[in-house]
């Protein structure tokens, strides 16, 4: 079981902004981690990189590294206005952030090998940024909205998507769904659940729930080693 190391990043969108951001790497005893692949972890606006702490752990002790990011307007990246604060359009700017992130990542570990994760409002952002480029490799989306976005943006390129989302959340469910079935066939992957919740609050929730269960992040670190090895 490999070690994580983790340091703080600073990164700069296109229109200027100061973004915040958790860079997360195995410990790998040759050191040559810019050998591994890495995954960009996207919290929805509601939530700040912390959420996704337990994935990024499992993910570096299976050889992975990854990228928790602030969006604008959210704890590191807050900057002069608060998210709430922000006119649709300014939100939609989040897909710089995205962008920034993405190549920060790519020159940090192996740029041909790049995941997405994000849950709620922020994952079409996130898919419309970066969706259509050739290094990312998979997506995990968890209780995505904006279906149509979505869906569009995985089917440019078939990519393969694994899609978690609990059946209560029909919105969420609707939408996953969609990302889902515009996916890579093969590949990709579908859980509904019953009762735990919206987006990254379902990891806690199954642990509480289910503790003998598999625990999801260990679920989505697997799905995600097997699509980057």
């Amino acid at each position: 079981m490999s070690s994580v190391t983790t340091a703080e990043v600073r990164i700069t969108a296109a229109d200027g902004w100061s973004l915040g951001g958790l860079l997360s790497k195995p410990a790998i005893e040759d050191d040559d981690v810019d050998g591994v692949p890495g995954v960009l972890l996207l919290p929805a606006s509601r939530h700040e990189r912390d959420a996704f702490t337990t994935i990024a752990v499992a993910l570096a002790q299976r050889g992975l590294a990854s990228l928790r990011l602030d969006v604008r307007g959210r704890g590191t990246s807050r900057g002069e206005t608060s998210y709430a604060r922000m006119t649709p359009r300014q939100r939609e700017r989040v897909a710089l952030d995205v962008a920034a992130a993405f190549e920060h990542l790519a020159g940090a570990v192996d740029g041909r090998r790049l995941a997405l994760g994000a849950e709620q409002d922020t994952a079409a952002d996130a898919l419309g940024a970066v969706g259509g480029d050739d290094r990312l490799r998979a997506i995990v989306l968890l209780s995505a909205r904006h279906g149509a976005r979505c869906a569009e943006a995985v089917a440019r390129r078939s990519l393969p998507v694994f899609g978690l989302v609990s059946k209560e959340d029909r919105e969420g469910l609707r939408a996953t769904v969609d990302a889902y079935l515009a996916s890579e066939p093969g590949p990709s992957r579908l859980e509904v659940f019953d009762g735990l919740g919206f987006g990254t609050t379902m990891l806690s929730a199954r642990q509480f729930e289910h503790p003998d269960a598999e625990p999801l992040e260990e679920i989505v670190a697997g799905w995600l080693a097997d699509r980057l090895a």
